[in-house]
């Protein structure tokens, strides 16, 4: 008989946001841990310092070829050069970057094409 072992979840990860809008992104790492960016820079803490009494959504598993690439990227970018910036260096671009993808933000894309939207109708009434 063949048993098989799970492995655990690494990939990105979200809680809402302290403010209450919008959603904060991290990559759960293979060691159990949580790589973010947050205004102060990346960080490596643990799932419940993450978490911070809320929720955690699980969003998007990762490849398991890829865990130790991705562990290695976060560990390295600690004290890198990466400076938070809302529209184009936020937790979400971090958090894709980690995971090998195109850095991108949904939350920022989809207020921008809400202004967008807003912005014609006005013009249009």
């Amino acid at each position: 008989m063949q048993t098989t072992i799970a492995q655990p979840f690494v990939g990105l990860i979200s809680r809402p946001k302290l403010s209450g809008i919008g959603r904060h992104a991290g990559v759960l790492l293979p060691n159990g841990h949580v790589a973010h960016m947050t205004p102060d820079g990346q960080a490596i803490v643990t799932l419940t310092e993450f978490a911070q009494g809320r929720p955690i959504t699980y969003e998007r598993e990762t490849l398991l070829h890829r865990h130790q690439q991705i562990q290695w990227n976060a560990f390295q970018s600690i004290g890198g050069a990466f400076k938070y910036d809302l529209l184009n260096r936020n937790c979400e671009h971090y958090a894709t970057w980690l995971l090998g993808e195109e850095p991108q933000s949904a939350q920022v894309t989809a207020v921008a094409a809400l202004t967008l939207i807003g912005v014609l109708a006005a013009m249009t009434s």
